[in-house]
C-alpha cells in the first residue's frame, strides 16, 4: 500500500504522543509510590486513569460525530500538551502534591476521551476499504512499537532527571502530535444539529445500541471483544504476575520483560500482517489467529502449574525463556485477532455514528476490565491460583469455540 501523506500524519503523531504517555504511565505510580508509599493511593490513581473516561465516552462519541474530527484531536493534543507542561512547572517549583496530580488525571483522562472518540472514527475517512487492513497493521505495529520505547524511557527518564522531565517531554509529545495532525487534509462538513441536552443525549447513544442489536454480526463482534477483555486482559494483569512472582519465584525485572516479549510479538505479528498475510483476508486471518492464540495461550498458563514448574527445576533461566517465546508468540497472533477485529468494525459501522460506536464500545469493553479484576482479585484469595487459570482459560475456549462456529461468518459479512 503506497500510505498517503495523511495516514503518515495520522499515524506518526499518534506513535509520537503514545511513547510520551507511556513515559508518564511508567513513572508516575513510580512517583507517587516514592511520594506517599502507598498502594492504595496507587489503585486510586488508576481507578482516575480509567474511569472518567468511561464516564465521558458517550458525551465524547456525540461530539466527535458532530464536529471535525481532526479539530477535536488537535484541541485535545494542544490541551493536554499545555496542561502537562503547566504540572511540569509546578513539580519543577516543588508545589506538586498527589491531590493536584489525581486533579490532573481526572481532566486528562476526560481529555483523553474526547481524542480517541475521534481518533479511532477518522483513520477510514483517510484512505479507501481496500487499505483498512495493512493500514491497521501499520497502526498496529507503530502502537506497539511505542509501547516498548515509552516504558522504557519512562523508568530512566525519571529515574534520572525525576518527575518534572516526565511533564516536560509528554507535553512537547503532545504539542509535536497535534502539529501532525494539523497536516492532515480533512475537510469533514459539520451538519448543524439541536443542542446537546438530555434528551438528544439518550436519543443519540440509543441510535447506535440499537443499531448494534440489530446487526447480527456488529453484535457478534461487540460481545466477543467485551467477554475477551473480561477474561484475558485481568488475567494477564492480575493472575498472571501473581502466579510468576509469588509462586513461580521470577523477579519484578523478569516478569517485566515477559510483558515486553509480549508487545515484540504484537508489533512483529502486525509487520507479518503487512507484508504477507493480509492476502489470507479479514476472516480467515481472525480464525487463524484466534485458533493460534488461544492454543499458545493455554500452553503459557499450562508453564506456570507447580508440576510443570518442578519439572523445569523452579524459577530458572529455561522456564524464562519458554515463557518469553510463549508471549512473543501470543501477541504475534494477538495481531491477527485484533487488527481484522478493528477492520472490519471500520468497515460495518456507518461514518455518521463511528465516534459514538467506537466511544460505547470502549466503554463496554474496557469498562469489564475492572470487573474481571476485581473477581479474579476476590478468587485468588479463596482458591489456588492454578485452578482459577484453568477456569479462565475453559471458559475462553468456548467463548473461542461458540464465535469461531456461530457467529465468525456473519461477524465478517462485510466486503473484504
Amino acid at each position: 500500500m503506497k500510505k498517503s501523506k495523511n495516514l503518515w500524519m495520522y499515524i506518526g503523531g499518534r506513535f509520537i504522543s503514545l511513547i510520551g504517555s507511556g513515559i508518564q504511565m511508567i513513572a508516575l505510580p513510580l512517583y507517587i509510590l516514592d511520594l506517599t508509599g502507598s498502594g492504595i493511593l496507587m489503585g486510586v490513581f488508576s481507578i482516575l486513569t480509567l474511569v472518567p473516561a468511561l464516564i465521558t465516552a458517550p458525551f465524547s462519541g456525540i461530539i466527535g460525530d458532530r464536529r471535525n474530527r481532526r479539530n477535536i484531536m488537535i484541541a485535545m493534543d494542544f490541551g493536554r500538551g499545555a496542561l502537562i507542561l503547566f504540572f511540569g512547572i509546578i513539580a519543577m517549583t516543588g508545589f506538586l502534591n498527589i491531590y493536584i496530580l489525581f486533579s490532573l488525571q481526572v481532566f486528562i483522562s476526560i481529555m483523553d476521551s474526547l481524542f480517541n472518540s475521534s481518533s479511532a472514527a477518522l483513520m477510514p475517512e483517510l484512505i479507501s476499504k481496500d487499505e483498512l487492513i495493512e493500514a491497521n497493521s501499520a497502526k498496529g505495529g507503530f502502537d506497539a512499537a511505542s509501547m516498548i520505547l515509552g516504558p522504557a524511557l519512562g523508568g530512566v527518564i525519571y529515574g534520572v532527571w525525576g518527575i518534572q522531565m516526565v511533564f516536560y517531554m509528554n507535553s512537547v509529545s503532545f504539542i509535536i502530535s497535534a502539529v501532525f495532525s494539523m497536516f492532515i487534509t480533512y475537510n469533514k462538513k459539520v451538519v448543524e444539529k439541536e443542542k446537546i441536552n438530555i434528551k438528544m443525549f439518550l436519543n443519540e447513544n440509543s441510535e447506535v445500541l440499537k443499531f448494534i442489536v440489530n446487526k447480527k454480526g456488529l453484535f457478534q463482534l461487540f460481545t466477543f471483544a467485551m467477554i475477551s477483555n473480561f477474561l484475558l486482559v485481568p488475567m494477564f494483569d492480575i493472575v498472571m504476575p501473581y502466579a510468576l512472582k509469588k509462586e513461580v519465584g521470577f523477579a519484578s525485572q523478569q516478569y517485566g520483560y515477559i510483558m515486553g516479549f509480549y508487545t515484540v510479538g504484537i508489533l512483529l505479528g502486525n509487520i507479518a500482517i503487512s507484508v504477507y498475510f493480509k492476502k489470507l483476508g479479514l476472516k480467515k486471518l481472525m480464525r487463524f489467529g484466534l485458533i493460534t492464540e488461544t492454543i499458545v495461550t493455554i500452553g503459557a498458563c499450562a508453564l506456570v502449574f507447580p508440576q510443570i514448574v518442578s519439572i523445569y527445576g523452579g524459577a530458572t533461566w529455561t522456564l524464562f525463556i519458554s515463557i518469553s517465546i510463549c508471549c512473543i508468540t501470543m501477541g504475534f497472533f494477538n495481531a491477527f485477532v485484533n487488527t481484522p477485529i478493528s477492520t472490519n468494525l471500520q468497515n460495518l459501522v456507518p461514518d455518521e455514528m463511528r465516534s459514538r460506536f467506537f466511544s460505547i464500545m470502549g466503554m463496554f469493553s474496557q469498562g469489564a476490565v475492572p470487573v474481571g479484576a476485581l473477581l479474579f482479585g476476590i478468587l485468588l484469595d479463596t482458591m489456588k491460583y492454578y485452578n482459577l487459570l484453568t477456569i479462565i482459560n475453559i471458559l475462553a475456549v468456548l467463548v473461542a469455540a461458540i464465535f469461531l462456529t456461530r457467529a465468525c461468518d456473519e461477524a465478517y459479512e462485510a466486503k473484504e
